[in-house]
């Protein structure tokens, strides 16, 4: 399942790169999307946003002149959360003197996203559709300041995150250029289920907002008179 996700991955960023000069048409837009991302994770103690940087691709496909078919996908989606508290460790950190140190959980995500979007005007719009994501990393990081410099340990936590995730995506854009231009976007991707598995003793779903710009790529000329 996590290999087919980030093969797609791979090929629309290929195709929007490659040829979106080529296949591009009025009914089909391709580009790239480049975002700033900020997560938590719920019933987290005591934690603090993990701020990322969030690239992927987008298809647009018009359906009829005010709605929009958009597949967004996500490359490397950064979550997760800063600061949890040591009682939301998953392993028990090598140096005893990190024992009660506060640590971060760093996931990245493949996030698929097919959103219906309705544009209110040529450059307003929007969307709303489900969210599928796949775990790529998982890693907590515990860090505590001493006097002679800074402890840190780092845990490879894969074996306690599910593969997948799933939730809803909310989608509000606004386009330049009366909808030819730049794509100024803001996401709120909102995981429904659990993302510890049974041995984790934990409980969590992901959250996370995305600030980001969608590039078009192989925008038409305008016709020149003669």
């Amino acid at each position: 399942m996590l290999c087919i996700t980030a093969q797609a991955a791979s090929a629309q960023a290929l195709i929007a790169l490659v040829f979106g000069g080529k296949i591009k048409n009025d009914n089909i837009k391709l580009g790239i999307y480049l975002g700033g991302s900020g997560s938590w994770i719920t019933d987290g103690d005591g934690q603090q946003p993990r701020i990322g940087l969030a690239f992927g691709a987008y298809t647009v496909f018009k359906l009829k002149p005010k709605l929009d078919l958009c597949m967004y996908i996500i490359m490397k989606s950064p979550k997760g959360a800063k600061q949890l508290n040591y009682t939301e460790r998953l392993v028990q950190p090598a140096d005893s003197g990190l024992v009660g140190a506060d640590l971060n959980r760093n996931f990245t995500y493949i996030n698929i996203s097919p959103i219906l979007r309705y544009n209110i005007t040529p450059s307003f719009a929007l969307g709303f559709g489900p969210q599928l994501a796949g775990r790529m990393h998982a890693k907590d990081n515990f860090t505590r300041d001493v006097n002679d410099g800074t402890l840190m340990y780092m845990h490879n936590v894969k074996d306690y995150i599910k593969l997948v995730d799933a939730g809803l995506t909310f989608d509000m854009q606004y386009t330049l250029m009366k909808g030819e231009g730049l794509r100024l976007n803001l996401q709120y991707n909102m995981g429904l289920f659990n993302i510890y598995n049974g041995e984790s003793g934990l409980n969590g779903q992901n959250r996370q907002i995305l600030v980001g710009v969608g590039i078009p790529i192989g925008r038409k000329k305008p016709d020149t008179a003669h």
